[in-house]
């Protein structure tokens, strides 16, 4: 096996995210030792979670509000390893000085949470792509295929498109695409499937009109109506006009 499935893409992400029970977790080590896609997608994760584990165990101070902001992210539900993984976050940011502002009015937390997760995970990897093509229309035959349904892949100006990835968004299968403008900066476009929690969710928060906030790590977040309850949205550490224009290219 070349490639990981989307299921083994998704178990994989968990394992990473420490969202997997004891058995699941020794059911994905089984699969990474004779599969030689899913090991290769394993090691891309090795050096985010070794940084994150680096920086918990340091002595680096985190402000009590910080630390406050970051417990909040995580859901009760969540395991204990999950918790450990928001701590080791929280002292990242604080080591390097990470502004954190206001949380997102009206926004749901699990959802931006998901967002900026999936964008700084796919942008922490060499490789940020699972179909990595400049052809909007490849990346949207790749998405049809891979995710099952049809998205609009815009061309962004000032930007290249590197290509697509799923992620989960309220545990449901979504499309992202990805983009990297003129001097480095990342920004990715999630595209909910229509009918979706995420998407009912991201269009409630939006109202009428495109609005804009900033999520937990400090990346901005604008969600567009598309009429009918769905909705796109942007995450980027870039000017909110940019992520604005960029969802304006997208048919309503």
């Amino acid at each position: 096996m070349e490639a990981c499935s989307p299921e083994w893409q998704e178990r994989l992400s968990a394992w990473f995210d420490g969202e997997v029970q004891a058995h699941e977790r020794q059911l994905v080590e089984l699969h990474l030792a004779r599969c030689v896609g899913c090991a290769r997608e394993a090691a891309r994760y090795a050096p985010l979670r070794e940084a994150l584990k680096a920086q918990a165990a340091t002595e680096t101070h985190v402000p009590p509000e910080l630390t406050e902001r970051v417990a909040r992210l995580a859901p009760r539900s969540r395991p204990a390893s999950w918790r450990r993984w928001m701590v080791g976050l929280a002292a990242a940011l604080a080591s390097v000085g990470v502004l954190w502002t206001s949380w997102p009015s009206g926004m749901n937390d699990a959802l931006a949470m998901d967002l900026e997760r999936h964008h700084l995970k796919a942008f922490s990897r060499a490789s940020p792509c699972e179909f990595e093509s400049s052809d909007p229309a490849a990346v949207k035959a790749w998405v049809e295929r891979e995710v099952g349904y049809v998205v609009e892949v815009p061309v962004v100006p000032g930007a290249t498109l590197l290509g697509a990835r799923r992620c989960r968004l309220h545990g449901q299968l979504s499309a992202s695409l990805l983009y990297r403008h003129e001097g480095g900066k990342a920004m990715t476009l999630f595209l909910p499937p229509p009918g979706s929690t995420a998407a009912r969710e991201a269009a409630s928060f939006a109202g009428e009109e495109t609005r804009c906030t900033q999520g937990p790590v400090g990346e901005r977040i604008c969600v567009a109506p598309r009429g009918g309850g769905q909705a796109a949205l942007a995450v980027s550490e870039m000017e909110t006009s940019v992520l604005v224009d960029a969802l304006a290219r997208l048919a309503p």
